[in-house]
């Protein structure tokens, strides 16, 4: 017996091992998509740590035309030499140093924390450039982060501040 349409009621609608084959179908593609959107997600913050790191040799290479080289032997295993470093990138000369080009070379609003993690994007100072320390590497940087959670207040700097300059 035929419905108004034509078709009989035992053809209408989807056969159990028709629904089994799309569920598992729409199962392999979506495990494919998902390891290929993890891996564009890993490329992506692997992208935008090289550029912070080019961006802070960019800033040191200007700062080092400015004022003269920054002078500071790189230690693997501390983030302190980073953070110095930092601190007279992100400087802002006061008026009477009329030498010194007013900078900062460095966002002053970037306060990284430091990261001896091997599972953490790093920045690692090496005592003349910057170096992106990638997950799995080992040595202490300061830490790279991709929310903006490391941007705060201006960093302040104490009356009398000298910069780690060579002559």
């Amino acid at each position: 017996m035929k419905n108004s349409i034509g078709i009989s009621p035992r053809n209408s609608g989807f056969s159990l091992v028709e629904v089994i084959v799309t569920v598992a179908v729409l199962g392999i593609l979506t495990a494919i998509g998902m390891s290929t959107f993890g891996n564009v997600i890993e490329g992506s913050r692997d992208t935008v740590a090289s550029n912070l790191i080019s961006t802070l040799n960019k800033a040191t290479r200007e700062f080092s035309h400015a004022n003269n080289d920054l002078f500071l032997q790189g230690l693997p295993n501390s983030a302190s030499d980073e953070e110095v470093i930092l601190m007279a990138l992100q400087y802002q000369a006061t008026a009477e140093l009329e030498l010194i080009p007013k900078g900062p070379f460095m966002n002053p609003n970037w306060i990284p924390a430091a990261s001896s993690a091997t599972t953490d994007y790093r920045a690692q100072w090496t005592g003349s450039s910057w170096k992106l320390l990638r997950p799995d590497d080992t040595g202490a940087g300061l830490l790279i982060v991709f929310d903006g959670s490391d941007l705060g207040t201006p960093r302040a700097f104490p009356p009398g501040y000298t910069l780690p300059v060579s002559y």
